[in-house]
């Protein structure tokens, strides 16, 4: 009497060949839905608005725009963004305003209530330089020194 096989095998010259190599798939496809479930639940959430409608979510960074920041007329003059007098506002894109400079450069950012601490920009990375900002918060940017400063700025 030959040894008893599990329901759906065959015994070809006495191998098991099908059943191992459906049980391995089987046990690798597993094995690969759970790394990626375990993936999801681990990965950093990136800020996101979704638009109405349903559209498909809008990244912080993608929504970020360039800027140039007005050159200073003296020593003791900073640059500034937007121009000497005007205002910009919070997006809301964004938890925060983050800046990246071509330029390493000290940012100060200018509320209606205070000019906050300077934070240091290093160049072409993303930086905060004011943390849990507010949607259509009015601010200003001061770079330290007279040269005009270029970048892309997200909020």
């Amino acid at each position: 009497m030959s040894p008893r096989l599990p329901t759906g095998t065959r015994d070809t010259h006495g191998q098991q060949e099908e059943v191992i190599i459906t049980t391995n798939r089987r046990v690798a496809a597993t094995l690969i839905s759970a790394a990626a479930a375990l993936t999801a639940l681990t990965a950093p959430a990136q800020a996101a608005d979704t638009p109405s409608g349903g559209a498909k979510a809008i990244t912080c960074y993608g929504t970020a725009r360039t800027y140039t920041a007005e050159a200073g007329t003296g020593p003791k003059d900073n640059a500034h963004y937007p121009d000497r007098g005007k205002w910009t506002k919070v997006r809301g894109n964004c938890d925060d305003i983050n800046i990246k400079t071509n330029y390493t450069r000290s940012v100060v950012v200018c509320t209606h209530n205070k000019c906050h601490k300077p934070v240091t920009a290093p160049k072409g990375v993303w930086t905060v330089i004011f943390p849990n900002s507010t949607k259509d918060a009015e601010y200003y940017l001061q770079f330290e020194g007279v040269n005009a400063s270029t970048g892309v700025i997200a909020d």
